[in-house]
């Protein structure tokens, strides 16, 4: 079966590359290194798994691949059905603005995201664009393919955040707890990271919270939480200039002694050797 890959005619990094590795026990499963692909669907309809968790994917979603999750396509991917750019995380992480790298957490939890009429047609300009420029040898074309870029992935910012409310930690209605639950975790991750806390906002158990979540992602839910703190660390520790204290004080670490503890169990660096 075809997939993303094979359409993905846009490698943008410093010398760096978004690798694909498929998956030998499931050859139709693969998953990405070294950053992130973004997909816009010109006619692809079908749906995709993204570590066992099914997203229903229809011609005008914008779809953002995460990097080492597992990802299927129940359809082949095809260059009529979707326009596809992979991006390096360095290459996002050196724009000029830390807001760009909020497309980290929102697209890792919310994948996929349907968008207006009018919105898919900017998008779709943007990705014409950027194919075209890729093709040609202009004396400014790195220049320009990073500006274009930059304005995309805030675009793309722009719509979650207008759809989901998200700076504003509006609750998202979803009949799926999954989805309630990442989504929660997209407002809330910074401040809490406590099972219990999304429970109670749940209305259910820790333990049933627990459970559903490892049934329907394969992951336990506080590895999700972790994994969540962890990319805004690197992130923050990468970009921001801000000092190890800073860092902790605005995860909600106790201290900075707990924030380092935290991030070298998680890592096996501390901060300062990332």
């Amino acid at each position: 079966m075809s997939t993303v890959e094979d359409v993905c005619q846009i490698n943008l990094g410093k010398g760096e590359l978004v690798r694909f590795f498929r998956n030998e026990d499931e050859p139709d499963t693969f998953h990405i290194t070294g950053g992130m692909i973004i997909c816009l669907c010109t006619g692809y309809e079908g749906s995709i798994s993204i570590d066992r968790k099914t997203y229903v994917v229809r011609p005008g979603n914008m779809i953002i691949l995460p990097e080492n999750h597992l990802i299927s396509f129940t359809n082949p991917v095809t260059e009529d059905s979707m326009l596809c750019i992979s991006v390096t995380t360095n290459y996002i992480l050196d724009m000029p603005s830390p807001i760009d790298t909020n497309i980290f957490s929102y697209s890792r939890y919310i994948p996929v995201l349907s968008v207006s009429e009018s919105k898919y047609d900017d998008f779709l300009n943007y990705f014409r664009f950027l194919h075209k420029e890729s093709r040609e040898k202009s004396i400014y074309q790195e220049e320009i393919i990073r500006s274009i870029l930059y304005a995309l992935i805030l675009e793309i910012s722009g719509e979650y955040e207008a759809q989901y409310n998200i700076r504003n930690g509006a609750a998202i209605k979803s009949d799926d707890l999954s989805d309630r639950f990442f989504h929660l975790l997209a407002v809330y991750y910074r401040e809490q990271r406590l099972v219990s806390f999304y429970a109670d906002r749940l209305s259910i158990t820790p333990k049933y919270l627990s459970t559903a979540i490892k049934k329907s992602t394969g992951r336990p839910v506080l590895e999700w939480i972790h994994e969540a703190v962890l990319i805004e660390a690197k992130v923050l520790l990468i970009t921001s200039g801000q000092t190890v204290q800073e860092i902790s004080e605005r995860l909600n670490f106790s201290s900075p002694s707990a924030f380092v503890q935290f991030f070298k169990k998680h890592t096996g660096k501390t901060p300062k050797k990332l």
